[in-house]
């Protein structure tokens, strides 16, 4: 999935698969470690900084972190998301291993439910944390959790879906839609946020910022659309702050989903009438300045980026040149190399972690590093 903030494509160091030898381009040591720095960073932004030996419970509802539903422990999750239960990352390696598992991406507000109440019928406690409640009443299901999303409401990736898309995540209901299936054209750039159509028309106070959306609203679409008339502006109830005094022009247009910029959150009313309205209608995270997923992505980028630019700097220092070279050649059957090395992690339905990533590097220049004296020694 590319969550709405990193929509734009990223740059690819693959060759085209009709490239003869004479095309091909030399890469750089250094556009490897680019390469391996990027996926580092990538597993990072979503793991952020989970922990993957000890379970969450005990640090309660947490802001944001990756999380998984066992269909293993909780078959009638499949068909029922209110059913499911939704592991934390440890509990995923430690309680869950070889289980049937999907992965969510990242939830808000979210306390692990390993062992509680929702895997009596399967009998699995979690062996990293003995002492829980029977259920974690703040936490919210969606059918997410039983590995389906958008209005088409089928899995991701879908086997029967030979059409490349992206998934872009509303930032209130947190389900992820097609970007063809959202009934209008996706900016190209200058939008953080997508809010849904299902949101908006539970939320009508959004409309008062319709002003901060960086598209026209759309007339069409699939799902349930909003049609907001002359008179439901005129009898909505006035809002009072820093934008909902300001004069609003009458519309006759279905809203169907807003593309909000950047600082959108920032123009938020915060009079006590809208605090209250926030509480009632469970969206006070919107205030919050550390819930926004690019920037939560962003943090944990920095924090893996940090890491990986000192063990780089440590190893070009500790190379020399045969290294260098072998590092390089690595490079071309990287793309194969790589490709079966996750795909034993999906038959095994197991959660690709940092370390395994960098475990595989290691491993793949132990290989080369072993051919090339073997090469030598024959001469």
């Amino acid at each position: 999935m590319s969550e709405n903030s990193e929509a734009g494509a990223s740059e690819s160091h693959e060759a085209p698969e009709n490239m003869d030898d004479s095309d091909v381009v030399t890469m750089t040591l250094n556009d490897v470690l680019e390469f391996e720095d990027e996926m580092i960073e990538n597993t990072a932004a979503v793991l952020g900084a989970a922990n993957d030996k000890n379970c969450s419970y005990n640090e309660g509802y947490l802001k944001r972190q990756a999380l998984y539903s066992c269909l293993t422990c909780i078959p009638e999750a499949k068909t029922d998301p209110s059913m499911a239960g939704g592991v934390c990352l440890a509990c995923c390696f430690h309680c869950h291993d070889g289980h049937d598992l999907i992965e969510l991406y990242t939830k808000r507000n979210f306390r692990c439910d390993c062992g509680n109440a929702k895997f009596a019928n399967s009998g699995s406690k979690c062996t990293l944390c003995d002492s829980k409640d029977e259920a974690n009443e703040l936490n919210s299901y969606n059918q997410n959790f039983s590995g389906t999303y958008c209005v088409c409401h089928r899995p991701y990736p879908d086997p029967e879906d030979p059409i490349p898309d992206e998934m872009i995540q509303c930032i209130i209901c947190e389900d992820w839609y097609h970007s063809r299936h959202l009934g209008v054209e996706v900016p190209e750039d200058n939008f953080a946020e997508m809010t849904c159509a299902m949101c908006i028309s539970k939320h009508e106070f959004l409309l008062h910022y319709d002003g901060l959306t960086t598209t026209k609203l759309s007339n069409t679409d699939e799902q349930s659309e909003v049609d907001v008339t002359a008179e439901e502006n005129l009898n909505r109830a006035p809002l009072t702050g820093t934008l909902c005094t300001k004069p609003r022009g009458k519309s006759e247009k279905m809203v169907t989903k807003f593309w909000l910029e950047t600082t959108w959150r920032k123009q938020l009313c915060t009079c006590d009438s809208c605090l209250k309205m926030y509480e009632q209608e469970d969206v006070a995270f919107l205030l919050d300045n550390e819930d926004p997923v690019h920037l939560y992505e962003e943090k944990s980028k920095a924090k893996a980026h940090a890491v990986v630019e000192d063990q780089n700097k440590q190893l070009l220092n500790s190379m020399d040149r045969v290294q260098m070279i072998e590092a390089i050649i690595g490079y071309n059957d990287l793309k194969e190399n790589l490709g079966n090395y996750l795909k034993k992690f999906a038959e095994n339905k197991k959660v690709v972690r940092v370390e395994d990533i960098e475990e595989f590097f290691e491993g793949m220049k132990a290989r080369k590093k072993k051919k090339v004296e073997m090469t030598y020694s024959c001469r």
